[in-house]
């Protein structure tokens, strides 16, 4: 079921928004409730972090739309609730990587080439 409303809802934003912030936004993942009451919808901006607000407020202003777009489609008795969430997890995806880069850079940066070992146990 998540999965279904992550394609409708990424299909409404497509065909049924005209703002052109629509065309920035991603969806991510959707979770949903165990009652299926209420979708969490994770989203990123395309264009990075800079837009999210720009992104938050069109889906805000245009939940009522997308809402019904889904409504024509998925055949069950409740409609969600939706709330859209800012997807912080490829961001922290992207700075644990950049964490393990740097590491990697400065442990290079501090070992001694196996030459250099090499010329110190010959000369000993």
């Amino acid at each position: 079921m998540a999965g279904l409303i992550h394609r409708l809802l990424a299909e409404a934003l497509q065909k049924e928004l005209t703002e052109t912030t629509a065309w920035k936004i991603n969806i991510t993942k959707v979770d949903l409730s165990p009652d299926l009451r209420h979708a969490r919808v994770f989203f990123l901006a395309i264009t990075g972090p800079e837009d999210r607000l720009e992104c938050e407020q069109m889906l805000k202003a245009n939940t009522p739309v997308l809402k019904k777009a889904m409504a024509r489609n998925l055949r069950v008795r409740f409609q969600p609730e939706i709330s859209f969430v800012w997807d912080e997890a490829l961001q922290a995806t992207e700075r644990v990587d950049e964490i393990l880069d740097r590491l990697s850079r400065e442990r290079r940066a501090t070992e001694v080439p196996a030459s250099e070992t090499e010329d110190k146990r010959t000369d000993d």
